[in-house]
């Protein structure tokens, strides 16, 4: 065998075979020198089994490339009968258009119009067929839920059932408003018996642990639920709390009670028990259904709540593990207080007919409501303030909300005490005692309003109350400067008492609401004016912080400059006369230091000092601190201006400075 041979044969094999070849020739070398012959052979063998093998590979490989150029010969080929079949019913669709061009132009604008309605006509039944298709449907699926209810077939129904929630998601965009309300009607309807039907054994259940039975009266041994009836309850809670219906289906059927078909939805079978006791006393019987005791059925949900809460949220602990945002304890407080709205809602046709019988129920719901917050259930207390923003509550408590405050704000001011610290002033009380009666109740009223409207769970009817408070001090403002005019031609009761409390009134009641305009609830009204609130609420919320800026500063102005301004003319007009006095009767020098330490004076000194520090004592007692200094420092303005020009001398003006230093 030639070298060229060999080196052919090691560059085909691998390095392995090559190893073992050479393992192979130095063993039959090494051993027998005669059998190089047979060695040869061997090596021939392989380099034909080689070549053999290189051959069929080369035939596989040129078959493959053989199938893959047939492959794209076959995909060419049906692209182009495609493609023909393409340009022959593009001539098929030309050729039926040029026949039918003629036909086209031959006709009528009537026959247009005939054509035109019947593809109307036939869209109209397409949708009439699709539409009773449908109610088909539903009627089937009906059909099967009640078989299933029959046959005691609970999981089926309960399938059948999620048919129809998921069809009610399906037509929750839809247009056919009737279609989809009577969907929801069934669905509610089938709801209704399903749970019913899952919860047939829940009675028995209640009443073998003892239930509505408080726990405070019962006996000690039934107070513990035993683990049998707690994992019977919690089955059945569990298969309820699967069959809530989404919010977005609501019954049209009056009477029914949405929440017990949504989130109260297991609570309605513990409520029931108590809901019939409900029903007995304060919807029937006449000894506690009365319209001037609102107190009583909102005093009984109160303590059913308080008694039965603690129960309610132990014994669903196991349902309740995968609802991580309810809490039973409220859900069971939220049910009870429904009951409370519907009694109220049911009542307020005849409550309406008296004034003072609404008010009086509007103020024990309102307390209520507050009560709710107070114990905890601040959720609870939302969603029950919801019914003051309903139209047939909200218009006309807001209506006598007005009439009252506007009688009571008559009576303050016209009260025989109304000018008087409605407090007894001692040393180290606050500023706020120095404000009148009418100031002081008129302020309570405005804060009573706002810790009522502040229960509202909207911005909208909120504005509403905002709106009236500001009304109300506009209109106080008023009454003050209107009883004023009245009375200023009463010089020194004007100087002794109108003009002081009406300065101090107005300037309390300027400060008090600028502290209320800085509570979380009107700023966070206020703020409401901004871009991403709802266009009314930005165009109210800016409307009245302008409202509110304005009257701040007219208070401000009112008592600053206004009431101080005629206090201090009519003070100088009290003692004009007396200055007067003090000139003519005054020393042409000043007296010398002993006579002075005597307090030597002119009788008309002192009647002038004594007249002056009374009147400035009695404004200390009735003008807030700001106000007294701003006071005295301009009538002391003015009596050195008038003494300046009345006094005989630069003399008498520097004596009565010092003793104005000396006395005030």
């Amino acid at each position: 065998m030639s070298s060229r041979s060999i080196d052919h044969f090691g560059g085909a094999l691998s390095d392995a075979v090559r190893l073992n070849v050479c393992r192979n020739i130095s063993s039959n070398l090494s051993s027998d020198n005669n059998g190089t012959e047979d060695l040869l052979k061997r090596i021939e063998n392989l380099l034909e089994e080689n070549a053999f093998v290189e051959a069929e590979r080369r035939v596989q490989a040129d078959e493959a490339v053989r199938a893959f150029v047939k492959g794209r010969s076959r995909l060419v080929q049906e692209g182009e009968e495609t493609l023909k079949e393409l340009e022959e019913s593009v001539a098929q669709v030309g050729d039926c258009l040029r026949t039918a061009k003629p036909f086209l132009t031959g006709l009528h604008e009537e026959d247009l119009t005939d054509a035109e309605a019947t593809l109307k006509e036939v869209r109209t039944a397409e949708t009439q067929l699709e539409y009773l298709k449908w109610l088909e449907l539903f009627h089937d699926q009906s059909d099967r839920i009640r078989s299933s209810l029959a046959c005691d077939s609970t999981s089926d129904a309960m399938a059948f059932l999620q048919t129809l929630m998921d069809w009610c998601e399906h037509f929750r965009s839809s247009s056919c408003i009737r279609l989809r309300d009577y969907l929801h009607d069934i669905t509610v309807y089938w709801t209704t018996l399903v749970c019913d039907h899952v919860a047939r054994e829940l009675p028995a259940i209640l009443a073998r642990i003892g239930f509505p039975r408080p726990p405070s009266v019962r006996n000690p041994e039934t107070n513990i639920v035993d683990s049998r009836s707690r994992n019977e309850i919690a089955d059945i809670v569990t298969l309820l709390l699967r069959l809530r219906l989404p919010d977005y289906i609501k019954p049209l059927s009056p009477g029914v009670d949405t929440p017990f078909l949504h989130e109260l939805l297991p609570l309605k079978y513990f409520i029931a028990p108590l809901e019939k006791r409900f029903r007995f006393h304060f919807f029937m019987s006449d000894k506690t259904n009365r319209l001037d005791k609102p107190e009583w059925y909102f005093t009984q949900i109160l303590s059913w709540i308080r008694d039965y809460g603690d129960f309610i949220d132990d014994l669903f602990q196991l349902s309740f593990r995968g609802e991580a945002l309810r809490s039973s304890k409220s859900d069971f407080a939220l049910g009870l207080a429904v009951l409370g709205r519907s009694k109220f809602l049911s009542s307020l046709s005849q409550l309406l007919e008296d004034g003072s019988l609404f008010a009086h129920a509007m103020d024990e719901l309102l307390t209520f409501a507050k009560t709710l917050r107070a114990l905890g259930y601040e959720s609870v207390q939302r969603t029950f303030c919801t019914i003051l923003v309903q139209p047939e509550v909200f218009h006309p408590w807001f209506a006598a909300e007005t009439s009252l405050a506007e009688s009571r704000a008559d009576a303050f001011l016209a009260s025989p005490t109304a000018w008087n610290c409605q407090y007894q002033e001692e040393d180290g009380s606050p500023e706020d005692a120095k404000a009148p009666e009418c100031a002081q109740q008129f302020i309570t009223m405005l804060k009573g309003i706002t810790d009522r409207y502040s229960l509202l769970p909207s911005s909208l009817p909120q504005f509403d109350f905002l709106s009236l408070q500001l009304d109300l001090v506009e209109d106080f403002n008023e009454r003050l400067k209107s009883h004023y005019e009245a009375n200023q031609e009463d010089t020194e009761q004007c100087a002794r008492i109108i003009l002081p409390t009406q300065a101090t009134a107005t300037k309390f009641v300027g400060e008090v609401l600028a502290d209320m305009a800085s509570t979380p609830l009107i700023v966070e009204l206020l703020s409401l004016s901004d871009s991403r609130s709802s266009p009314e609420c930005g165009r109210k919320a800016k409307s009245l912080a302008v409202r509110l800026t304005s009257i701040l500063d007219e208070c401000n102005r009112l008592a600053r400059e206004s009431y101080l301004t005629h206090l201090r003319n009519d003070t100088l007009d009290s003692i004009h006369g007396l200055v007067r006095e003090f000139a003519r009767q005054g020393w042409k020098s000043m007296p010398a230091v002993t006579e002075f330490l005597v307090a030597s004076m002119t009788p008309a000194m002192g009647e002038l000092l004594y007249v002056t520090k009374t009147l400035i004592s009695s404004q200390r007692d009735r003008l807030l601190t700001s106000l007294f200094t701003r006071y005295t420092n301009t009538l002391m303005q003015a009596l050195d201006q008038i003494l300046l020009e009345e006094a005989s001398g630069i003399s008498d003006l520097f004596f009565w400075k010092t003793l104005c230093y000396y006395y005030f």
